[in-house]
């Protein structure tokens, strides 16, 4: 009996520790310390740019991907998607070369901030495979993936901004 109640105990605690680390990057942002070193600073204006390119990124692919759409241009949307999707990996690769910082917090908020781009690069390529396979379901899931994505980062320049 002892044995089960010492599992659940780990368990719980295990499933309260993978909660409490699943912060968003707006997040990590506000809880930054802002007494960060001179190298910190200019990493944390560096990935401020990153992510300003990020939403750039997205707002051009949405007026052009509305455009498209008018114009029923479905092959040039897909295009376009690929090349958005490579230019997140361009920008996830940018935060990758530069250097790591020395402030425990910077370097989560950095990671946060590859993470979410990551996950936007798989919701990319989800979205492409429901249109060319044409499966509608898949197609949207990814959408609203992105969406919720691009709203985070929205988010995230807002706090940077404030």
């Amino acid at each position: 009996m002892s044995r089960k109640l010492i599992f659940v105990f780990i368990l719980l605690a295990f499933l309260i520790g993978c909660t409490s680390n699943s912060k968003t990057a707006s997040e990590l942002y506000i809880t930054l310390d802002q007494d960060l070193s001179q190298k910190d600073r200019a990493l944390l204006d560096s990935l401020q740019s990153h992510v300003q390119k990020f939403i750039q990124l997205n707002n051009e692919l949405e007026m052009l991907i509305d455009d498209m759409k008018k114009n029923d241009e479905l092959e040039a949307a897909v295009e376009t998607m690929q090349i958005a999707n490579e230019e997140a990996m361009y920008i996830f690769n940018l935060i990758e070369l530069d250097d790591q910082p020395t402030n425990k917090s910077l370097n989560e908020l950095r990671n946060q901030v590859q993470a979410t781009i990551e996950k936007y690069m798989k919701a990319m390529n989800k979205q492409l495979k429901g249109i060319s396979t044409g499966d509608p379901k898949m197609t949207d899931q990814a959408y609203d993936e992105i969406k919720l994505i691009n709203e985070e980062f929205e988010k995230l320049d807002l706090s940077m901004k404030g």
